[in-house]
């Protein structure tokens, strides 16, 4: 019975390396606090309801995954509950892309396994817990494309399959797409760096399939109506996004360094144990650093803990190619019962931490008291009671004035979660952020509040992101007359 149960282990490994990976973080994705996802999920949620995403939205990012999450939302319920679903879907596929590049470079499944859950979950904590959003599917569709290439004997390069992996990289998040177009186009040119023909033959093509599966969906938004504003927000308003954000504020910092102590390493080893570029180490060495390098462009302009994770993601992949090799060497110290034990306590305290969240979790929702029904968008959420008195004032309040024909603005980023339960949209002053308004956006929204009449305008001092216009706070606190305070909120009236 027990040779039995060990073949079929051993037959349907991935299947059973891939549950096991699951429950090794999905936890703590059910216990992430909603109020961070809250910009991507309305997002999603105002394109369901037939809101245009650049026209009538100020998105600032290609549309792949807002499309790709309004079709999972549709099939799995419109709620919070289902979105942490589609977080958890799309880690899972990021550490099994990971798990499969690992054993292409003939790293051992079960020491695989051992490499994610002991490295890069940890490591990448911050980010899988910042929920479902266009980072982690860019990211999702990097690793897919970087798959790609090192599932073939030689890592050779398929210029469809990599045409459509860049397309549908920039499809997601435009920045990232032409990040990895970058690292591709320089292993293609060292992986065919004998034969100029072939490099520049494979580059065209590539590119060509690249850009017309882009041009077919850039076609499809003119149609729409939505090209000039796709435009403006997603790069017009790169500028200021970027003189407005940039930040350092993160220890993870450090991991930027890892691509050049690769480079001095490589140098060191290559001399030291005179190895060639055909050796297999190097070559490894070299594809990762293709797409190491330009992946660190990922962080820029917000370098915080979760943009350094997914500018690094990748680097931190290769660590762990570079640690099994190692460890390879050293097979004697996986034979001690010691390390053995060590590895087998923390697993399962990892895998019993993370069940601990998944059954308070599952408990919540199946708690008689609990407030939201599956129908409701706020399912899944455990927020306070505070939180839910705060978004019905607001709610409250906006209705009774829009019965008396009067508009209500909430200048804040907290903006959506009154949105969501109103089913409106107010597109620039519901993310009030700099940088998501496009080409000189603070003159053009504060222009657009000055022709503002009969409107109340809600703004607080809470800024979640550190994003939001102080200057158009200071012109609304100057020139228009406060009549009150809600749930946090200074009310403004504008005749």
């Amino acid at each position: 019975m027990k040779e039995k149960i060990k073949k079929h282990v051993k037959k349907h490994k991935i299947f059973y390396s891939a549950i096991f990976i699951l429950f090794c973080f999905s936890g703590l994705i059910c216990a992430v606090n909603e109020l961070q996802v809250t910009f991507t999920f309305a997002n999603i949620y105002k394109l369901h309801n037939g809101v245009q995403l650049y026209s009538q939205n100020n998105v600032i990012d290609t549309p792949l995954f807002f499309y790709i999450g309004n079709i999972f939302l549709s099939i799995f319920g419109f709620n919070f509950f289902s979105y942490k679903l589609f977080a958890i879907v799309i880690f899972e596929i990021i550490c099994l892309l990971s798990l499969n590049i690992l054993r292409k470079l003939n790293v051992p499944i079960h020491r695989a396994v051992i490499y994610i859950v002991l490295i890069i979950l940890p490591f990448s904590r911050d980010f899988y817990q910042s929920g479902a959003n266009y980072n982690i599917l860019a990211l999702l569709f990097w690793l897919f494309g970087m798959y790609l290439i090192v599932r073939k004997e030689k890592y050779e390069i398929n210029s469809l399959e990599q045409g459509l992996a860049a397309a549908l990289v920039f499809a997601t998040k435009q920045n990232i797409g032409i990040y990895y177009l970058i690292g591709l186009s320089l292993f293609t040119i060292y992986k065919y760096r004998k034969n100029i023909k072939t490099i520049l033959k494979k580059i065209f093509s590539l590119y060509g399939i690249f850009i017309g599966i882009t041009l077919i969906w850039v076609v499809i938004l003119a149609i729409q109506g939505q090209l000039k504003e796709f435009i403006n927000y997603c790069f017009l308003g790169i500028g200021e996004f970027a003189s407005s954000n940039i930040s350092i504020s993160s220890g993870y910092i450090i991991f930027y360094s890892i691509p050049f102590l690769t480079i001095l390493g490589l140098f060191i080893i290559k001399k030291k144990f005179k190895l060639t570029l055909g050796s297999t180490f190097i070559n490894n060495t070299i594809f990762f650093l293709c797409f190491m390098i330009p992946s660190l462009l990922m962080g820029y302009p917000i370098f915080n803990g979760t943009h350094i994770i997914l500018a690094t993601f990748v680097s931190i992949l290769y660590c762990t190619y570079v640690i099994d090799q190692l460890v390879g060497r050293m097979k004697e110290l996986f034979n001690l019962k010691i390390v053995k034990v060590i590895l087998v306590l923390y697993l399962g305290v990892v895998l019993i931490i993370n069940l601990y969240y998944i059954c308070n979790y599952a408990g919540m929702l199946l708690d008689k008291e609990y407030r939201f029904n599956y129908d409701n968008p706020f399912f899944g959420t455990s927020s306070s009671e505070e939180l839910n008195n705060k978004i019905e004032q607001v709610v409250n309040f906006v209705k009774q004035n829009e019965a008396n024909n009067k508009k209500v603005i909430i200048f804040s980023t907290e903006a959506n979660l009154y949105q969501i339960v109103l089913k409106e949209n107010n597109q620039d002053f519901d993310l009030p952020l700099l940088g998501n308004w496009g080409y000189r956006g603070e003159e053009r929204v504060l222009n657009k509040i000055k022709e503002l009449k009969n409107t109340y305008i809600l703004i607080n001092d809470e800024d979640m992101l550190k994003q939001e216009s102080k200057t158009i706070k200071n012109y609304i606190r100057n020139n228009y007359n406060k009549i009150g305070e809600i749930a946090g909120f200074e009310i403004y009236f504008i005749k």
